[in-house]
């Protein structure tokens, strides 16, 4: 049975007695066309279920009304890391919301394979790419390309880069402080203890630490976690076995902290009464971790929206969010 013939715009010229071209202009905007006439054009395509080309709409353009998300982040399945998720989720949202489509695309982590996937983009003429980079950023290339971009939720990894972020280090230092006035006296932080390349410390960790020194407590163990269960479950092990084990610990995501909560059950350990914790993102597991996960939580909304207008034109610049403290019982609050 051969295929029903597509509906061309031809097709819907004829119903709504109009020319190719109003069709075209009542579609793309082109030149201004009389609320009447606009009303034929587009009660013709309901009624014919008119679809256009959207290749050929973004060649005649420069536009394909579509925004790309990219992870230059290798093997690694970094959607399926509930924030990671969540974040799409909320930039997909702010997208549709302004009539725009979300890519959702990968690069290998080197500066040669994100290049290259940026130019991809370009040619592909997106309208703005929002960048999750997991490391430091070279902008002359990408600025060379003329597609407009940011740094999201990275806003550490290209200097002086426009970025919309959460301010991790305020967040951390409100984690910790809200364990220190529990009582808290050895506070420990699990997560990225290194620093880069010009000597700055994590901001996660530089807020942890700062909080510590501000109560008046020694900063506890600092300890590498790879943000997900398994690292988070693996420094558990480490800390468990410390001598002088701390009483509280702020993980660097909730990832992390929940493959803690894991390690201080395999040991014997009580949340909140032997070790609080708290984690940072705010995402959905730690609704239903147990103990519940007091977090950090980051405002996926907010960053979605204001990428959004950063593409479209607004303000430039970075701009760092304030996150919010969600307390529940891993903390000791209750």
């Amino acid at each position: 049975m051969p295929e029903p013939r597509r509906v061309t715009r031809r097709d819907v010229a004829r119903l709504a007695g109009v020319s190719d071209a109003v069709v075209s202009y009542t579609l793309n905007g082109g030149a201004p066309v009389a609320a009447a006439t606009a009303e034929r054009v587009r009660a013709a395509i309901a009624e014919l279920g008119y679809q256009p080309n959207a290749a050929a709409r973004a060649l005649r353009s420069g536009s394909s009304r579509t925004i790309a998300l990219l992870a230059p982040v290798g093997g690694r399945r970094i959607f399926a890391n509930p924030f990671f998720a969540e974040l799409a989720s909320a930039v997909e949202d702010a997208a549709r919301a302004r009539g725009l489509d979300l890519l959702l695309t990968t690069s290998t982590p080197d500066e040669a394979a994100l290049h290259a996937r940026m130019r991809d983009l370009a040619a592909r003429q997106v309208d703005g790419v929002l960048l999750l980079a997991g490391a430091p950023v070279d902008r002359a290339p990408i600025d060379a390309l003329g597609v407009p971009w940011l740094l999201l939720n990275s806003m550490d990894r290209a200097d002086g880069a426009d970025g919309i972020g959460v301010d991790l280090a305020a967040g951390a230092a409100t984690a910790t402080a809200h364990l220190a006035a529990l009582g808290r006296r050895r506070i420990a932080f699990l997560g990225d203890t290194g620093a880069d390349a010009q000597g700055r410390q994590e901001p996660r960790r530089r807020g942890w630490e700062d909080a510590c020194r501000a109560a008046g407590l020694e900063p506890g163990p600092a300890i590498e976690a790879a943000y997900s269960r398994e690292g988070g479950r693996a420094s558990g092990r480490l800390l468990t076995g410390l001598a002088e084990r701390p009483d509280a610990v702020v993980a660097a995501s909730d990832l992390i902290a929940i493959g803690l909560l894991r390690a201080l059950r395999d040991a014997g350990l009580r949340v909140p009464e032997d070790v609080a914790v708290v984690g940072f993102d705010g995402t959905w597991e730690g609704e239903y971790s147990a103990p519940p996960l007091t977090s950090l939580r980051q405002p996926l909304e907010a960053m979605a929206e204001a990428a959004l207008d950063r593409l479209a034109g607004g303000a430039a610049g970075p701009a760092l969010l304030p996150g919010e403290l969600v307390v529940r019982a891993s903390s000791g609050a209750g």
